[in-house]
């Protein structure tokens, strides 16, 4: 909690409609018009963006969600399709889902069933040629790196960001750490970041630097 995911996201987002990327953003914690005035206190505005059409914003509130996949008896393949079906429509290159957990505790049959449809899911985007970012939550002082334990052996990279609470500071200190990327070179160690009205700001020249946050 607090640790700057769905910020990441969109500073993910941004980055492919700098390049005229069209994007879909799945938000399944917080409703549109809620995540835009989030997002415009850190000088991100989308909706000029939204109008050319280059991103797609869908979701909301997992409480409609679920009521909804509750009235059509759907399964874990149905939302896949739905999601793969608006990709294919905007022509997407990235796709954002915040978060990925939340969506799997849609279909609470067992974690063989949820594993499945996230490698499903994950193999349909690649195919169409899309990057995908998903957030993930884990629990308060959890040791382990996602929220079912098996989301990070299904992607191609993973990305921590922590937010550690300094008892005796009374105050907390946000890192960043790549700690897989398949095909790919990355600076290894733990970077301290900050949040501020500019967004993330990741200091990759010294993570030995302490920033700490009231």
């Amino acid at each position: 909690c607090g640790a700057g995911k769905t910020i990441f996201a969109a500073h993910f987002t941004e980055a492919g409609l700098k390049k005229k990327e069209p994007v879909v953003y799945i938000s399944l914690e917080q409703e549109k018009e809620k995540l835009l005035f989030d997002l415009s206190t850190i000088q991100i505005d989308w909706s000029k963006v939204e109008k050319q059409g280059l991103l797609r914003i869908i979701g909301g509130n997992i409480a409609s969600v679920h009521s909804l996949k509750e009235k059509r008896n759907a399964n874990i393949g149905d939302l896949i399709e739905e999601i793969v079906d608006v990709v294919k429509e905007t022509k997407a290159k990235r796709v954002v889902i915040d978060s990925i957990n939340v969506l799997l505790s849609l279909f609470e049959e067992n974690l063989g069933v949820q594993r499945h449809g996230m490698a499903d899911l994950n193999f349909r985007l690649q195919e169409l040629g899309c990057t995908t970012l998903y957030t993930c939550e884990i629990p308060e002082f959890a040791y382990g790196i996602s929220w079912f334990g098996f989301e990070e052996f299904i992607v191609d990279g993973v990305i921590i960001l922590r937010r550690d609470y300094q008892k005796e500071l009374n105050k907390s200190r946000r890192s960043f750490k790549v700690i897989k990327m398949r095909a790919t070179a990355y600076e290894d160690g733990d970077f301290p970041f900050v949040i501020s009205k500019s967004g993330m700001e990741v200091y990759m020249n010294d993570p030995n630097k302490e920033f700490f946050h009231d």
